[in-house]
C-alpha cells in the first residue's frame, strides 16, 4: 500500500481531489495533507510519501521549490505538478528540467486525470520490484559473504592456512588487521526449536561484538563467526594494526566484560565465553581460537564464572606434552564395576562425585587433557563392561559419549558427571534386564521415553533430544522403533498426545482448543486431522460419544 500527499494552500479543491479519485482502489492507504510548500516538506521529510501531489503558486514556499529541496532526500517519490493553464508551460518546462513525473491540469478531466495516476503508479510499482530485486541481492551477496568467513574460520580450526584467493574472497587481502579470538557457548532448557536456535546465536553474535569492542576500546569491529551446534567460534577484526591493551587491561576491565556475558542469556540460556591472545594476522588464529576454546572448560572448575580469558588468572593453560594424565586406579576401577552391577543410583553418582573430587581437587590450573583423561578413563570402565556382558554399543549409544563430545553440553562438571551417572545406571538396567531368563527386552526402553514424553508433552520434542536423553545414537534409536513396534518415532509421539488428549477431554472444564496446546500441537487444524486419524472421531465429536 501506498501513501499520497497533497499540498494545496486551496481547502475546498484538497478536500475534492481527496475523494476525486478512489484512492483505496488504486493502492493508497493514507492521504496526507499540507496547505503549502514549507508544511509539506516538514511533513514529506517525516511521512516519506510515496507520492506527492503539490500545486505551483502557494505562500511560503511554492510547489517546485519544495519538489527541489525534497528531491535529494526523497529520490523514490513520485512527484505530480497540480496546475492551471495560467502556469502550464511553466509546468511542462519543470517535467523537461527533471524531478517532476507529470502535471494534472485544473480543472481535472477524469480519464484524462486518472491515466496520468496510473501512469505514475506503474512508476512506482516499478521503482519497488527494482528495490525489492536490489534489496534480494544485497542479502543473499551478504549471506554468500557470511558464508565464505564461516567457511574460513573452520579452515583455521582445522589448522590450515588460508591463500590469497580465500582471503580476497572475503575481503581481507592486503590491509594489516588484528584479530581477537572469541569462543561462545550456551546452554538451555528451551524446545529445540529453530526459532530459539536463531534466536540464541543471534544473541552469541551480539555478546561477541561487545566483547570485542571492549577488548579494541573501540567500535570499529567485525567479526568473521562459525557455529558448531551450540557453540559458535569468532575473530573480531580490528582495523587499527596496533594490538589492543594487554593483559593488564584485560584484568581491570574483566568485572564489566563478565557482567556482559552474565546478563547476555537473561531467561533464556546460560553463554559462557572465552576470550584468546589477539594476532596480529591470520596464520596463528586457529591456534588462539583453540586456545580461547581450551579456556572455556575453565567452567568445570569455576562454575561460578562465565568469562575466562587464556592467559589470564584462573584459566586453563595450553595443553604441552608433558602434562600429567588423571588416571583411575584399580580399586576405583572394580568400585565403578561393582556400582553398575547393583545398578543403585544412590552409589553411583556419589561415586562420581568423590572421584572427580579426589583426582581433580585442587587443579584449576591443569589442562583440559587432563580432565579428559579422566573422563575417558569413566567410559572406558563401563564400555569394558558392557563388552564383558555382551551388551552392543557401537552404533548403538551415543556418539557423543564414545567421542567425548558431550562435555560441550553442560555448564559444569557436576551436571555432566550427573549425566554420565544417568547413562551408567541405564547400562545397569539393561544388564540386568539381559540377565533374566526371558533375555533382554526393550520394554524398559520404551516406557522409559514414554513417561519422559509425557511429561513434556507441550513442546516439540524430537528424535535427537529423546537420543540424547537416553544416551542412544538417534539413527539406532529410529530402527528399534521400527523394528519392535512397527511404527516411527512420529507415529509414537502422536499416539501418546492423543492417548493424553481423551483424558483431557473427559474433564469439562477445559475447552478443545486447551487440550490442543496442552498436548503440544501449535496448530488445532493439525491436532483436529491426527485426533480422528487415531480415533476415527474429531475431538467434539468424542466428547459427544462419552456424554459430554
Amino acid at each position: 500500500m501506498y501513501k499520497l500527499m497533497i499540498v494545496e494552500d486551496e481547502p475546498l479543491i484538497r478536500t475534492g481531489l481527496k475523494h476525486y479519485f478512489a484512492w483505496q482502489e488504486l493502492g493508497f492507504e493514507t492521504i496526507l495533507e499540507a496547505e503549502n510548500g514549507k508544511e509539506g516538506f516538514r511533513m514529506a521529510l517525516g511521512e516519506k510519501p510515496d507520492m506527492v501531489i503539490t500545486d505551483i503558486r502557494m505562500p511560503e514556499m511554492d510547489g517546485l521549490q519544495m519538489i527541489e529541496e525534497l528531491r535529494p532526500m526523497l529520490p523514490d517519490t513520485v512527484f505530480i505538478i497540480l496546475t492551471g493553464y495560467n502556469d502550464f508551460a511553466y509546468a511542462q518546462r519543470a517535467i523537461r528540467l527533471g524531478g517532476v513525473h507529470a502535471f494534472l491540469l485544473k480543472p481535472l478531466e477524469y480519464d484524462e486525470s486518472l491515466s496520468t495516476l496510473m501512469q505514475c503508479l506503474d512508476t512506482l510499482k516499478q521503482q519497488k520490484l527494482a528495490q525489492s530485486r536490489h534489496n534480494l541481492l544485497e542479502r543473499e551477496a551478504g549471506e554468500t559473504m557470511k558464508l565464505k568467513r564461516s567457511q574460513l574460520v573452520k579452515l583455521l580450526l582445522e589448522e590450515s592456512d588460508p591463500g590469497e584467493a580465500e582471503l580476497s574472497s572475503c575481503g581481507l587481502e592486503g590491509t594489516a588487521h588484528t584479530y581477537v579470538p572469541i569462543v561462545i557457548t550456551w546452554f538451555t532448557d528451551q524446545p529445540h526449536s529453530y526459532q530459539t536456535r536463531r534466536r540464541l546465536r543471534n544473541r552469541a553474535e551480539q555478546l561477541a561484538e561487545e566483547l570485542a569492542r571492549s577488548y579494541a576500546g573501540s567500535d570499529h569491529v567485525r567479526l568473521l563467526t562459525y557455529f558448531d551446534h551450540a557453540k559458535m567460534y569468532a575473530l573480531a577484526i580490528l582495523d587499527d594494526p596496533a594490538l589492543p591493551r594487554g593483559d593488564a587491561g584485560r584484568d581491570r576491565d574483566f568485572a564489566p566484560r563478565h557482567a556482559l556475558v552474565r546478563q547476555a542469556g537473561r531467561e533464556q540460556a546460560a553463554f559462557c565465553a572465552a576470550a584468546g591472545p589477539a594476532s596480529s594476522g591470520l596464520s596463528g588464529a586457529g591456534a588462539t581460537l583453540r586456545q580461547a576454546e581450551r579456556a572455556l572448560y575453565g567452567r568445570f572448575f569455576q562454575p561460578e564464572r562465565q568469562l575466562f580469558e587464556a592467559g589470564s588468572p584462573g584459566s586453563l593453560p595450553a595443553e604441552t606434552a608433558a602434562d600429567p594424565l588423571i588416571r583411575l586406579g584399580d580399586p576405583d576401577k572394580a568400585d565403578i564395576e561393582r556400582c553398575l552391577e547393583t545398578g543403585d543410583a544412590g552409589e553411583i553418582k556419589p561415586l562420581l562425585a568423590r572421584l572427580a573430587e579426589e583426582k581433580l581437587a585442587g587443579t584449576p590450573g591443569a589442562a583440559y587433557g587432563s580432565l579428559l583423561g579422566f573422563l575417558q578413563d569413566l567410559v572406558s570402565v563401563t564400555l569394558r563392561f558392557a563388552h564383558k556382558h555382551g551388551i552392543p554399543v557401537e552404533g548403538v549409544y551415543s556418539d557423543k559419549l564414545l567421542t567425548l563430545s558431550c562435555v560441550d553440553d553442560f555448564r559444569t562438571l557436576a551436571a555432566l558427571l550427573d549425566w554420565l551417572g544417568g547413562w551408567m545406571l541405564h547400562l545397569s538396567g539393561v544388564y540386568k534386564e539381559s540377565s533374566q531368563p526371558s533375555g533382554p527386552g526393550d520394554g524398559l526402553i520404551f516406557k522409559g521415553i514414554e513417561a519422559y514424553l509425557r511429561q513434556h508433552l507441550d513442546q516439540d520434542v524430537t528424535l535427537q533430544m529423546v537420543a540424547d536423553r537416553f544416551f542412544y545414537n538417534p539413527s539406532y534409536l529410529s530402527r528399534l522403533f521400527k523394528l519392535k513396534l512397527n511404527k516411527n518415532y512420529m507415529t509414537f509421539v502422536s499416539e501418546i498426545r492423543i492417548s493424553h488428549a481423551m483424558d483431557c477431554l473427559h474433564k469439562p472444564e477445559y475447552l478443545v482448543t486447551d487440550v490442543c496446546q496442552m498436548c503440544g500441537y501449535k496448530s488445532y487444524k493439525h491436532f483436529v486431522k491426527t485426533f480422528k486419524k487415531i480415533t476415527g472421531l474429531t475431538p467434539t465429536d468424542y466428547r459427544k460419544k462419552i456424554g459430554l
